[in-house]
């Protein structure tokens, strides 16, 4: 007993000077730890995403689109859609860039305010899939905001179905947009949403203060772990 009371003792003294907060104490867990928990459920989300849109056998995101595209985000578990609702509740994600040399950047995640959708799927959440035709549209995230449908234009994707798979894609818009739930797919015309760099997301995973996108491109070792290489490996499989 006398044990128990010198540690709640401790605990409130320490409370009271500020060295451990509340949080820390009720959950045993820092902020830092809980962003970086985040940020791995946030990779492997998107990993599972990926997969699931592309084992539909009749609806797919063409194999092609990979190959040409110079940036992918992806917002796992993005979006509550239902028919005759124009709105989204936003979302967490991550996107990558196509470096000089061809291979894929090291993922910055990203958040994806609300906006409204062309075709409405009647679905809980949905994973919204977003093909850029030139990285520069995501290089600059870091210093601004990107408005979709109104800094840049925004399509519905077209789909593979079974056999007849789009193999002479050609981008007719800036972004190609997907969304992909409970088996059901769509080509989604998103317009309105702002897509914005989630800073603390980003320095929490790799470990840096104020971390840029140019950082994470270019001076982060590439690929930066194991759920980074699997998310690449997963995106070149998906192009070939």
């Amino acid at each position: 007993m006398k044990t128990k009371m010198k540690i709640a003792v401790v605990t409130t003294l320490m409370l009271l000077s500020g060295s451990l907060s509340a949080a820390s104490v009720s959950e045993g867990i820092s902020r830092e730890e809980k962003t970086e928990q985040k940020a791995a459920r946030t990779l492997q989300n998107s990993i599972d995403a990926l997969e699931n849109i592309m084992k539909d056998p009749e609806n797919y995101i063409p194999p092609s689109l990979f190959i040409q595209s110079e940036g992918i985000v992806i917002l796992p578990g993005a979006f509550k859609l239902a028919v005759g609702v124009a709105g989204g509740q936003g979302a967490r994600g991550i996107a990558l860039i196509r470096k000089d040399d061809g291979t894929w950047s090291n993922p910055f995640f990203v958040s994806l305010g609300e906006g409204s959708f062309g075709l409405q799927v009647g679905a809980q959440k949905s994973d919204i899939f977003l093909f850029f035709k030139d990285r520069e549209d995501l290089l600059e995230l870091d210093e601004t905001e990107l408005t979709l449908g109104g800094d840049i234009g925004v399509a519905a994707g077209p789909a593979s179905r079974g056999a007849s798979a789009v193999t002479d894609l050609e981008f007719d818009s800036e972004i190609y947009t997907y969304a992909h739930s409970n088996g059901l797919f769509a080509g989604v015309n998103f317009k309105g949403g702002v897509l914005t760099y989630n800073r603390r997301v980003n320095d929490s995973l790799y470990g840096l203060v104020d971390v840029s996108s140019d950082e994470i491109l270019y001076e982060v070792e590439s690929p930066y772990n194991d759920q980074v290489i699997e998310l690449i490996d997963a995106i070149n499989y998906y192009g070939q």
